[in-house]
């Protein structure tokens, strides 16, 4: 449906909209396409989550202000202040650009870059793909995962002294950048591509802000995100391998030596187990915060049972998916969903970060 709102005519009907008679005993249907709304509020017409949320992510982003030793006033918007583009506006254009990098082709990468980004709203426009992705990457987590991508550089600038440091930057290079940079570019694909249904999420997650079972989702298209979920802990739980070797550095010891097995090992081992060997590192450990295996089983194997008059979907627990029934609420999967796709963008602007120093294989 089409509906447009014009300075000095008002509300203008579009495409699939013809006007009705007005029915004040009509039931009240919510939509939002960037918030959550609490389950009590579902079919009042005084439900403005936008409102509430939005309150809520002011609060957030200068607690996260704070917490980054900075002032606490929000900075003010100049009226001739650039408007950054819309994510998905700029996702169509920067998946173009990744895809022809992928396939060899920079100079029409370039030429993407160039013709989109002077008119993105960049304060600091990127000067490369790389830097693009980073700024992309960063935005979306933004503001409380900044915090996490601060952390885990502190841990990398201690991990860069140690001796064995550069043998690891070759070892990335060579043996992880290529496969690391798949999934990457893999997930992020599958995230835009239902973004309709994440963005009810995406700003509360990257807020801080809590999404638990005493909210509904508006929009629930389950099939689009039921396979989400596992592939993107099947990702993380590959790339995690990147956070083991610097903490393996910062304990010091060989990038390549864990503390009871060799990376080579480590990497043959189940992935429902792989954060545990940075679960004594409270930086790393932190961006592993969202890694549930039973979920995982659920989405991958397509063990999820999805009730859309409830908003609840079901799963098994346990091994094969032989345990106890569960049940967990749309709105919350999509912001687990969320929360693992936002660490795995996290940990792939310290492996750009790396590469792009260091001068090996970019991870795209």
């Amino acid at each position: 449906m089409g509906l447009r709102l014009e300075l000095g005519s008002g509300w203008v009907l579009q495409e699939n909209t013809v006007a009705a008679k007005e029915d004040a005993k009509a039931p009240i249907v919510n939509l939002h396409p960037s918030f959550v709304f609490p389950k009590a509020e579902i079919g009042s017409p005084f439900a403005f989550p936008s409102i509430e949320f939005g309150s809520d992510m002011v609060r957030a982003a200068i607690a996260a202000r704070v917490r980054s030793g900075l002032s606490p006033d929000l900075p003010k918007v100049a009226q001739d202040e650039p408007r950054r583009a819309r994510i998905t506006e700029e996702w169509d254009h920067l998946r173009a650009a990744w895809s022809l990098h992928r396939n060899g082709k920079v100079d029409l990468v370039e030429k993407r870059r160039a013709g989109f980004i002077p008119t993105a709203g960049y304060v600091d426009p990127p000067d490369t793909l790389a830097d693009w992705v980073f700024q992309f990457a960063q935005g979306l987590g933004a503001p409380c995962f900044d915090e996490h991508f601060e952390a885990l550089f502190q841990q990398l600038l201690i991990a860069k002294d140690k001796g064995d440091f550069g043998r690891f930057v070759k070892h990335f290079g060579d043996d992880m950048s290529s496969d690391h940079g798949r999934r990457h570019f893999e997930m992020a694909k599958a995230y835009f591509a239902a973004f309709s249904e994440f963005s009810q999420v995406h700003h509360l997650v990257t807020s801080g802000v809590p999404v638990g079972e005493e909210h509904a989702a508006a929009s629930t298209n389950f099939d689009a995100t039921r396979m989400f979920y596992g592939n993107a802990f099947e990702a993380f739980g590959a790339n995690v391998e990147f956070l083991v070797c610097l903490n393996n550095l910062v304990e010091d010891r060989p990038y390549d030596q864990l503390k009871n097995i060799t990376l080579s090992t480590y990497r043959q081992t189940d992935k429902a187990g792989r954060c545990n060997a940075i679960a004594d590192n409270v930086a790393m450990a932190a961006i592993c915060k969202e890694f549930d295996n039973q979920v995982r089983n659920a989405s991958h194997h397509g063990g999820m049972v999805f009730d859309r008059a409830s908003g609840v979907i079901q799963y098994r627990a346990g091994k094969g998916g032989q345990g106890d029934v569960r049940s967990m609420g749309y709105a919350a999967y999509l912001a687990r969903c969320t929360q693992l796709f936002v660490q795995l963008s996290v940990l792939m602007r310290l492996e750009i970060l790396v590469a792009n120093e260091y001068g090996v294989r970019l991870p795209l």
